[in-house]
């Protein structure tokens, strides 16, 4: 037997539509992060050290900025349901692992070998 969460509709709620607007807002937040990210360049001037050499910088504020909105996706409940719906498991490069486990066909514990880290293409 399956436990199933069941989810109640009210499409005339305003409630509802609440959960809606900011589920959609967290999703094109994070389309939108994935965009920069795909931009951005992967270092930053820095200046000059006393060589004369440029100093550096990697670029780490696009990538804080997609973790943040992957993040914000997967704490956020109707988001996930938006984009189990679509089908959608990625947005841009980032994999949203609690969409992937909706997703998830239910094996009754059956571990995946795929998803294992100790196990491998040689380690059968």
């Amino acid at each position: 037997m399956t436990d199933r969460k069941i989810t109640v509709i009210d499409g005339g709620s305003a409630q509802y539509w609440r959960e809606r607007k900011e589920g959609f807002r967290l999703i094109h937040e994070a389309e939108r992060a994935a965009e920069r990210l795909a931009d951005a360049p992967m270092y930053l001037h820095g200046g000059y050290d006393e060589d004369g050499d440029v100093i550096a910088i990697e670029n780490l504020g696009p990538h804080d900025d997609m973790e943040d909105a992957i993040r914000a996706i997967e704490a956020n409940e109707t988001a996930v349901s938006i984009l189990v719906a679509q089908g959608r498991t990625r947005i841009g490069i980032c994999e949203i692992r609690a969409v992937v486990d909706a997703m998830a066909y239910d094996c009754d514990g059956i571990e995946d070998p795929e998803r294992n880290p100790l196990r491998g293409p040689d380690t059968d």
